[in-house]
């Protein structure tokens, strides 16, 4: 299905299950400020966008929300919940192992997150240091300049590359960057929003399948 010479990852909800931990930290926030948000609702406002429009939607939604004291909570709080309960997505770890390819990680996250995600699920050797934190390009998904610094990192042509993503935010900085686009664990909005144009995969280990990867036999 695909002819690549390189594949980048997005990190969130992609390879780790970060998004739905985060999503359950900022609802326990939300209620010890006396606001109530259901974590499908809390995932609408922050999956795969940057957290500074994620706070300005959740300030329109709580006008009375502080947000400077729920920002500080949030960052206190997420880094020792990542790095103590973060799981993988299922099949990233067999995915990376089979993977014969130069890759790279290319996050809307900041990269102290990144990292702390990787380490705490194993995942960190599949990469070394071929992470790329929007914060650092200041170039942010959808923006395509984001995929575009991962292709130099990687020396690669969009067209020789994959994009693994979750997000539409993601998706769309993909096609703009004109890369090839697989995803996984889409909403049914965004599966929607772009059947036609990507690979839709329900997960990890069909993606695998497609890249024709021979991965270990589960009992």
């Amino acid at each position: 299905m695909f002819k690549i010479k390189a594949v980048i990852f997005d990190c969130d909800g992609t390879l780790v299950d970060s998004e739905s931990l985060s999503a359950r930290l900022i609802g326990r926030i939300l209620q010890q400020h006396g606001h109530a948000l259901d974590e499908a609702s809390i995932l609408q406002y922050f999956r795969g966008r940057p957290y500074a429009r994620f706070l300005d939607d959740i300030k329109q939604h709580f006008p009375q929300l502080d947000g400077e004291l729920f920002s500080r909570q949030f960052r206190e709080q997420s880094l020792p919940l990542l790095a103590s309960e973060l799981d993988t997505m299922p099949g990233a770890h067999d995915l990376l192992a089979a993977l014969q390819l130069p890759r790279c990680i290319a996050s809307n996250g900041p990269r102290q997150k990144i990292e702390t995600s990787l380490h705490s699920t194993g995942l960190k050797p599949y990469f070394g240091d071929a992470i790329i934190s929007a914060y650092e390009v200041n170039a942010w998904k959808p923006d395509p300049a984001l995929i575009q610094h991962a292709l130099r990192l990687l020396d690669a042509a969009p067209g020789d590359c994959l994009l693994v993503e979750d997000s539409a935010s993601g998706i769309a900085a993909g096609l703009a960057a004109g890369v090839a686009v697989a995803g996984v664990h889409l909403d049914a909005a965004s599966a929607a929003q772009f059947a036609g144009q990507i690979a839709i995969f329900p997960g990890l280990p069909e993606l695998a399948a497609a890249l024709g990867l021979s991965l270990p036999h589960r009992h």
